[in-house]
């Protein structure tokens, strides 16, 4: 760990700091990265579990009614539960007409040789990026706090924690609430078009659904990091908790904008199942800010200026004090000596010029 600068910091000194963050947060994806080689196909399994739940849905023509919202969560909560269902399913329904559009088990391809290598390289990555999160939350959070006075800088490695569990918490969510019954949606559209011959048929790449659910998981860790930027935002006093509560009811119309950017699907349903928890969590980072942030309004620009003012005058006491406690080396104890020495000379001969003057002269 670098240490901490002392006094302000040019543009330049705000550069190399971030480069060396960046640095250090880039090598602890890669060591991760080695990790999750070791462990691509089981976490390639993992994330395929969605889309095993919700081909199951759609794979026998009398299955999707059974497949409610409820149904799904439950299988993705307690998957051996869905695996020996959806084989006493397969066998009771061995004898049923298939549905033309799916194969019994779900099905991805890669277009050329290389794809599948290149598949489970990102796949290594992600899993290194998840391994990685503490070190990358910490290294953000340190490049924000030479801004911060020495009060704000206890809550750092709290913040370093919080973060990680709430990217984890987001992430997770999507992935069991939301992802399964999204890809069961999109995955409805296939089949016989009307009265005609032609058939609908799902090929999903391996790069284009990793993609897709990277992104997705990438979108529900973002929004659940919104209480500790606003909690923070609170604690450098740039917003109050009266102020937060007002903008509500406008935040509600925000929040649902912004999930139907950050989501990559176009269904109703996965936008609604992020713009709830991202009002919910908005109301949680009012909370935070009652009980943490100042109970007063302050215009920003006064509230930016009061903290980077104290933050100087707190950087300056420290270094008065250390400067005071700091024990002289053995070459400041011979100068000191050697001053004093001087100083003391030159009294000496300023009294003798003094006498000398007074002195009365001879006739």
């Amino acid at each position: 760990m670098s240490a901490e600068p002392e006094g302000p910091m040019s543009f330049r000194d705000h550069l190399e700091e971030l480069r060396g963050r960046i640095l250090r947060a880039t090598l602890a994806v890669i060591a991760g990265m080695v990790v999750g080689w070791n462990f691509r196909e089981q976490l390639f399994a993992w994330l395929l579990r969605p889309l095993e739940v919700a081909w199951f849905c759609n794979a026998r023509e009398s299955t999707p009614q059974a497949c409610t919202i409820p149904q799904i969560v439950h299988w993705m909560l307690h998957y051996p539960v869905f695996r020996s269902m959806r084989e006493v399913a397969q066998r009771a329904q061995a004898a049923l007409p298939a549905n033309a559009a799916f194969p019994l088990n779900p099905q991805v391809h890669f277009p050329d040789p290389t794809s599948a290598f290149a598949v489970y390289l990102k796949i290594a990555a992600l899993g290194g990026f998840v391994l990685a999160l503490p070190v990358v939350f910490y290294q953000l959070w340190m490049f924000i706090a030479p801004g911060l006075y020495a009060k704000e800088k206890r809550v750092v490695l709290p913040l370093v924690f919080f973060s990680t569990v709430f990217f984890l918490a987001g992430s997770l969510f999507g992935y069991h609430f939301v992802f399964p019954v999204g890809y069961a949606w999109f995955l409805g559209f296939s089949g016989k078009v009307g009265n005609t011959a032609v058939t609908v048929i799902p090929t999903l790449m391996m790069d284009e659904y990793l993609s897709f659910t990277s992104q997705m998981l990438l979108a529900f860790g973002v929004v659940f990091e919104l209480p500790l930027f606003i909690f923070f935002l609170s604690l450098v006093g740039l917003v109050t908790w009266r102020q937060l509560l007002s903008f509500s009811r406008y935040f509600t119309v925000i929040a649902f904008i912004l999930a139907a950017v950050l989501t990559p699907s176009t269904d109703v349903y996965s936008q609604v199942m992020l713009g709830l928890p991202l009002i919910a969590l908005y109301f949680v980072a009012v909370f935070l800010a009652y009980l943490f942030g100042p109970k007063e309004a302050t215009p920003w620009r006064d509230a930016v200026s009061k903290t980077l003012k104290k933050r100087d005058e707190v950087m300056t006491t420290e270094k008065t004090t250390e400067k005071a406690t700091e024990k002289p080396r053995a070459g400041d104890a011979d100068a000191i000596r050697e001053a004093k020495i001087r100083d003391h000379e030159a009294r000496v001969a300023a009294k003798i010029a003094a006498a000398k003057a007074n002195a009365p002269r001879e006739k």
